[in-house]
């Protein structure tokens, strides 16, 4: 007869409850899985959602949609490129914003709400792949 533990329950009879559990959360994770809509990604792009800033308070803000992410990454300059994501980001929630503002707002809150806007869930802004030795970024062959 196989050891039992503590509980009473040989290895195999363990065994067996953990794989029904396990097929009982993959049935319940199935029914209640969503059906994929592409409709409901242009509603994404379309609405507007906030986060609270410490320091700036609540902003609101929009999704990139991936034409605008395209159109961004033709700018070659990284803080031109964060420059016109912020602008993009802003301009849907705040349409009187004006490019050129972003460059003339206090550095500090921009650098807040580029973090922000970086960290959210939305995940708009496209994280800089950093080096495991952590040495610099090299040119790119012309």
């Amino acid at each position: 007869m196989p050891d039992k533990e503590a509980t009473g329950k040989t290895n195999e009879e363990r065994e067996r409850e953990l794989l029904r559990r396990i097929a009982e959360a993959d049935a319940e994770e199935e029914k209640n899985a969503k059906l994929f809509d592409p409709a409901d990604l242009l509603k994404s792009v379309k609405a507007i959602r906030q986060k609270k800033l410490p320091g700036v308070g609540l902003v609101n803000y929009g999704v990139l949609s991936f034409d605008e992410l395209l159109t961004i990454g033709k700018t070659e300059d990284k803080n031109e490129q964060a420059k016109i994501t912020l602008f993009m980001m802003l301009s849907k929630a705040y349409p009187e914003i004006k490019k050129e503002d972003i460059g003339k707002y206090p550095g500090t809150k921009v650098i807040r709400l580029l973090e922000l806007l970086k960290g959210s869930d939305d995940n708009f802004l496209l994280a800089q792949k950093t080096s495991p030795s952590g040495s610099k970024q090299t040119l790119k062959r012309k």
